[in-house]
């Protein structure tokens, strides 16, 4: 699967291990990659960054919702996800597979 923009995105519900893809600055790199995960404490979802110099550090985000829908992530972006980008520069994609690594 290609990225897609977010608020074009054909899916209504993301799932664990979909990736976001965004414009950031410090501390990331000019762009980041992050994988949507269960939240450590098991209770709810949470953002990871997989890219980069902060790939693997923490989870960056744990969100307060039990599910992860497009409408509350484009309504919630600025908030819980990235203030500084705009939603247009926000692209997503399901999981990888086992040949794209």
């Amino acid at each position: 699967m290609k990225w897609s923009k977010l608020i074009e995105f054909d899916e209504q519900f993301l799932q664990r291990g979909y990736l976001l893809k965004f414009k950031a600055h410090y501390p990331f790199e000019d762009e980041v990659i992050m994988m949507l995960t269960e939240a450590p404490d098991k209770d709810g979802w949470a953002l990871i960054t997989i890219s980069g110099y902060k790939a693997g550090i923490n989870c960056y985000q744990k969100l307060p919702v039990r599910e992860i829908t497009k409408d509350w992530l484009i309504s919630n972006w600025k908030k819980w996800v990235w203030p500084e980008s705009e939603l247009d520069d926000v692209f997503v994609r399901s999981q990888l597979n086992y040949d794209e690594i």
